[in-house]
């Protein structure tokens, strides 16, 4: 009943209602089943529910109710439309939305085509529809350009092996467990007369170039206009002949409808070279509608100024009747009332509202005088007022109906002590 509640406080829902299937607890978690809920809504007329609102409703019920889950989540309306329908996954959520970015780029550019042309053909004269073909594809272009030319020593490595080691000599092997004996050789001096060496030498030398290069990449808009498709419709003039009364339709030329191409293609950017087309023409409107529709009472034009009116004039009553006419009746009444300030008025009021009282008179005599004066009171309730309360509550009716005659009695009264 809360979740319900809670539904129809949301903008075009009139009124909603939620079925909730909550399963019994099993023994076995594995067994246990999964609860369910589905939400019926009431929409205004000829209104719908966006995506995100659909969200929130389901978000909202499934976090309401424990292990419920957004996908076991149903929600429909009056006319039987399944308004929860899941995407599937997020390309399907993707596509939705582009969709919706196609119809907004669409209303911009017909809501601009209208606002161009409606000084120039009038308001209502003009309908003009839009067709964009947009390009989701997303892509990444990643470039490395590398120049030959822009070469750049970065690094120099030189290395110099160089190696000397003397010429073995003399006699080789020698004899087991003897010391060898002395040899008898002569030195064979080089023919430079030097000692033969073994010389080796080697060298080598590294170096790094830096090479130049480029490396740029480039994301692409996930939405780009290929190609926009454009119609619009103009009503042909209506001409009315002074003499005769009748009405006649002209054509527009063919210079005012090239005008109008000229403007609308500065207007919505179209390209020849990218393929965009754009049609102009003008044709007579019809004004009745079509056979078979029927509009309800309630939707004419004309009922929403007399509903607006009617308001008005309730608002108006309600006002007068409810503030305006007590705050008169406290000003008017009492300014009437005869004797209540003591004014005197003409002999025929002086005659009614003032009356004698006697010397020694009592209260009893004082009603009997005000017997024939007052219809409303009776005799019976004079009469009967035994005790002391009963008496000042018919006093005070006295006083309260007759306020004048009390107060002349007690002015009487008063001016005959003070004498």
């Amino acid at each position: 009943m809360e979740l319900a509640r809670s539904i129809s406080e949301i903008d075009l829902v009139i009124s909603a209602r939620v079925h909730l299937a909550l399963p019994d607890k099993e023994v076995f978690v594995r067994q246990q089943a999964e609860p369910t809920a589905s939400v019926f809504l009431q929409l205004a007329r000829g209104r719908s529910l966006g995506r995100s609102q659909v969200e929130a409703i389901l978000h909202l019920v499934s976090a309401s109710v424990p292990s419920l889950t957004k996908e076991n989540v149903s929600v429909i309306d009056q006319n039987g439309n399944l308004l929860s329908r899941s995407n599937g996954s997020a390309e399907g959520q993707l596509s939705n939305e582009q969709l919706e970015q196609r119809i907004r780029l669409e209303d911009i550019y017909r809501a601009r085509i209208t606002s161009l042309l409606a000084p120039i053909v009038g308001v209502g004269n003009i309908n003009a529809q839009i067709n964009l073909d947009i390009d989701y594809t997303r892509s990444e272009v990643t470039e490395e350009f590398v120049d030959p030319n822009g070469n750049a020593l970065r690094s120099e490595q030189n290395t110099l092996d160089r190696t000397m080691a003397a010429q073995a000599k003399g006699v080789p092997g020698a004899l087991a467990n003897q010391p060898p004996a002395a040899a008898n050789l002569k030195t064979q001096s080089t023919a430079n007369g030097g000692s033969e060496e073994m010389r080796s030498q080697s060298s080598s030398e590294v170096k790094n170039y830096e090479v130049s290069r480029t490396v740029s990449s480039t994301m692409k808009p996930t939405s780009v206009i290929r190609k926009i498709n454009a119609a619009v419709l103009v009503r042909e003039r209506t001409i009315t002949d002074p003499e005769t009364g009748l009405s006649t339709t002209q054509k527009m030329t063919e210079g005012e409808l090239l005008q109008i191409e000229k403007l609308v293609a500065d207007a919505v950017g179209i390209d020849k070279e990218r393929g965009d087309s754009l049609t102009v023409s003008s044709a007579p409107f019809m004004n009745e509608l079509a056979e078979g529709v029927k509009i309800e009472w309630f939707e004419k034009p004309y009922m929403r100024s007399i509903i607006n009116q009617a308001g008005f004039v309730l608002i108006l009553a309600i006002v007068i009747l409810g503030v305006v006419r007590p705050l008169l009746n406290r000003i008017l009444i009492p300014t009437q009332v005869p004797g209540l300030h003591g004014a005197p008025g003409s002999e025929d009021e002086i005659d009614l509202d003032q009356i004698e009282v006697g010397e020694g008179e009592s209260l009893e005599d004082i009603k009997a005088k005000l017997k024939p004066k007052k219809a409303s009171i009776s005799a019976e309730m004079l009469d009967t007022a035994n005790t002391y309360d009963d008496k000042v509550a018919v006093v005070r009716m006295i006083v309260s109906d007759e306020a004048g005659r009390v107060s002349n009695v007690f002015k009487q009264m008063m001016s005959r002590d003070i004498n």
